[in-house]
Parts: C-alpha cells; sequence; structure tokens
C-alpha cells in the first residue's frame, strides 16, 4: 500500500502539530487542510501528483491525526491562528489553501484577514451553510469509540463509504485509527472533544462569518462537490458566485463528501487546471 511522507512536528499555538511534506523547496507553496475527524492522509494522491509544481504541505490539525489533542479546544479561531503560525514560522510569502469541509471553512477564514499571501483556494464539498436537504436528514449514528481490530474499523467506515475503493478505505482506517495498550484500536482524532453536530450547520454566527468571507475574498475560489453527496445546494453555489469576486466549481460524479478520497484520479482532473498543474 502507498505511504505517506515521514510526519514533521511542529510546535504551533502550545500543541504539537504533525505536517507532511512533498515537492522541492523554493516552488510555490500548497497548503492542504483535511476533514472533520479525518487525517492528512486523505491528500496524499493529490499531494503527489501536485508535488512535480508545488511545494506541498498537508496538517494534520489539532486534535487529529497524529498531532496533539488541544489544550486549549476547537473553535475555529483557533484552527485559523494555528494555520496562520504555521504559515509565519515557514515564511510562506504566498500560498495557495486546499481545504475539504471544515478545511474549506478554515481556509476562507484564514484568507479573508490576510488576502496578500493566499493566491487562490480550493473548497472541497463545503460552503457557508448546509443544503436544507442535509439539514432535515436524520442525525448520523454516532461512531463507536473502539474496535477490536483495525478490520471492525475498515467495516464501519465503509458502512458509511459505499464510494471509495477497497485499499483507499484501508488507507483511511490506516492513518486514522490507532492500537491501544490493551490491542483494541480506537479513534486518533478527539472525538470527545468537539462539538456534535457541529455548530457550523446551524450557528447564524458562524454562517454569517462565512458568508462575509466568501463576499470579501478577491482571490479565485474553486468549489469542488460530490456529486454524491448534497451537502452544497445550488442555490448556495448560486450565491457564492453571485456575492464572491471569481467564484467558479465543479461536480465530481460517484464521490460523496471527502472527495479526494472516494474519487482520486477524478479529483486531480477537477483541480489540475483551477491550480496550474
Amino acid at each position: 500500500m502507498p505511504s505517506m511522507p515521514n510526519a514533521q512536528i511542529a510546535q504551533i499555538n502550545g500543541n504539537s502539530l504533525a505536517f507532511y511534506e512533498w515537492g522541492e523547496k523554493g516552488n510555490p507553496v500548497l497548503v492542504c487542510l483535511h476533514s472533520h475527524t479525518n487525517s492528512a492522509a486523505s491528500w496524499r494522491e493529490f499531494a503527489e501528483f501536485a508535488s512535480s509544481k508545488y511545494h506541498v504541505f498537508a496538517l494534520d490539525q489539532r486534535g487529529h491525526g497524529n498531532s496533539e489533542w488541544a489544550n486549549d479546544g476547537y473553535a475555529r479561531v483557533r484552527f485559523v491562528e494555528d494555520l496562520s503560525e504555521f504559515v509565519k514560522i515557514n515564511e510562506f510569502e504566498t500560498i495557495t489553501l486546499v481545504g475539504c469541509s471544515m478545511g474549506g471553512w478554515h481556509s476562507i477564514l484564514y484568507t479573508v484577514t490576510n488576502q496578500s499571501v493566499v493566491d487562490r483556494i480550493v473548497m472541497v464539498d463545503i460552503a457557508p451553510e448546509p443544503s436544507p436537504e442535509r439539514l432535515q436528514a436524520p442525525p448520523a449514528a454516532p461512531a463507536p469509540m473502539e474496535f477490536q481490530a483495525l478490520e471492525d474499523g475498515y467495516q464501519w467506515l465503509r458502512s458509511g463509504n459505499l464510494l471509495a475503493s477497497d485499499e483507499r478505505l484501508h488507507e483511511e482506517a490506516e492513518s486514522r485509527l490507532k492500537q491501544t495498550d490493551s490491542g483494541t484500536w480506537t479513534w486518533k482524532a478527539d472525538l470527545n472533544g468537539f462539538d456534535n453536530p457541529l455548530p457550523d450547520m446551524t450557528s447564524t454566527e458562524l454562517i454569517d462569518r462565512y458568508w462575509s468571507a466568501i463576499e470579501n475574498i478577491q482571490c479565485p475560489i474553486f468549489e469542488i462537490r460530490g456529486a454524491e453527496s448534497g451537502l452544497v445546494s445550488d442555490d448556495t453555489i448560486n450565491k457564492m458566485k453571485t456575492l464572491g469576486k471569481d467564484v467558479t466549481y465543479v461536480d465530481v460524479a460517484s464521490a460523496g463528501h471527502v472527495v479526494m478520497v472516494d474519487q482520486p484520479e477524478a479529483f486531480i482532473e477537477a483541480v489540475r487546471g483551477f491550480v496550474g498543474l
């Protein structure tokens, strides 16, 4: 099975955060931000491909993957402060941001106050607000906190994702789960530390903040929807295009919410023109 680069550790705002690096120094910088409860490994195929022209970084955001569980919470502003510090300590002058789900929220919240730094944004299956259909859908069953074997974790992921390949979903299980001292398996992500359901889906304050960001961001934004997701409605896309200066979008067939995991090759094909690959 293909593997990730070795994890590197950065001390960011009092927490140890893991990150992964591809490509050559001196190339334009591209930073990938994963979705809620996921990890930087979700970007592996895209990062490998983009590294031919970019210096690519993928972060395990606080409380996720191989990063430390946060000692100061998981408010959106904390994630954005982490990204800001990561950019600062690496002395990046300009970057491209690629963010899936909550990573997309963090991307636009960072960009709106750092307009000179961000060259362009890819938002993967996320928008300022969810579709009415998603809001009305029954809540998903809570994730089990423990599995007897890694294969059981894979089977649980499979129960909620019929689109990703077996190999890719096994890779997801390995990147998102860890073995305990007793031999069972549990999540790397700090599931007990997050607010569930995410307040971003219904909080007027957060939704207004995201729409304000879309309206005020000057750089191009490219939305990639999973055709089977249903999270981002056509009406929302049209509002983004009306409010935003330069908003375009594409749908990827046979993909759900985490498009680059469900259809890695199609995701690369969809995004390559926008980021110049």
